[in-house]
């Protein structure tokens, strides 16, 4: 496992936060509980956030991509991002976090699990088939991460 600070340059998370505002977003996206659904935003139109940070991944190829929202109440699924066929998974957030709202991401490493708090301009990168989940926040604020489905370059 891998953390990355300061994945992005400021314009560029500008980029995403204008990116990702509107109403392209929708409820009831289904990582592997059906009655766990979650916000997501619209596929497409989340191409060019994933491309920009991807591109800060080298020795990587985006293989598949997806930007979630949780709102109060709304644990995530433990899952594995390996089921389609990547190596690594890449979850990046954006957003001023306080620890104190919850929605930490949780890896569940059979010998040593990790909690990560969100924070401005982070990104983790893991094995992907190492199960994880992210906890609900605690406070009425959208919890968004940007998850990339990753192949190591051989």
């Amino acid at each position: 496992m891998k953390i990355y600070r300061n994945v992005l340059s400021e314009t560029e998370i500008e980029f995403v936060e204008k990116s990702i505002s509107g109403d392209h977003w929708g409820f009831g996206y289904i990582s592997t509980d059906s009655y766990k659904p979650i916000w997501n935003f619209d596929k497409q139109l989340s191409y060019p956030i994933a491309q920009c940070i991807a591109s800060k991944l080298e020795g990587y190829r985006l293989d598949d991509w997806h930007i979630n929202g949780q709102t109060f109440g709304l644990t995530g699924s433990p899952h594995t991002d390996s089921y389609s066929g990547c190596t690594h998974a890449f979850v990046y957030f954006f957003q001023n976090w306080e620890y104190t709202w919850g929605g930490r991401l949780h890896i569940l490493k059979e010998t040593e699990p990790m909690i990560i708090t969100p924070e401005r301009n982070l990104g983790v990168l893991f094995d992907a088939n190492i199960l994880h989940y992210a906890e609900a926040p605690l406070v009425p604020i959208l919890r968004i991460s940007i998850g990339l489905k990753l192949n190591e370059l051989r």
